[in-house]
């Protein structure tokens, strides 16, 4: 996975009709709190699936941003994979 591909949050602004959604579309990957039972990274459209972590796990920790949902996805099942 390159640096390269990853945004940053001044890559982004807010939809102008949904602030759930941003410009140009994103996706991110994030790490759950230490203990979660199953896969210890999961990822999703940015902000929205931040959000929805939130509330199912009470934390999460964003660790990645790109505009491709295909490397978001990638970079979830290659750090899954590492996981012992």
């Amino acid at each position: 996975m390159s640096i390269d591909d990853k945004l940053s949050e001044q890559d982004l602004k807010k939809h102008p009709t949904n602030p759930s959604w941003t410009m140009p579309k994103s996706f991110g990957v994030w790490e759950l709190p230490e203990g979660t039972k199953g896969k210890k990274y999961r990822w999703g459209n940015y902000p929205g699936k931040g959000l929805e972590l939130d509330r199912e796990f009470g934390a999460n920790k964003r660790i990645a941003l790109y505009a491709s949902r295909k490397k978001a996805k990638a970079h979830t099942e290659e750090l899954n994979n590492t996981v012992p």
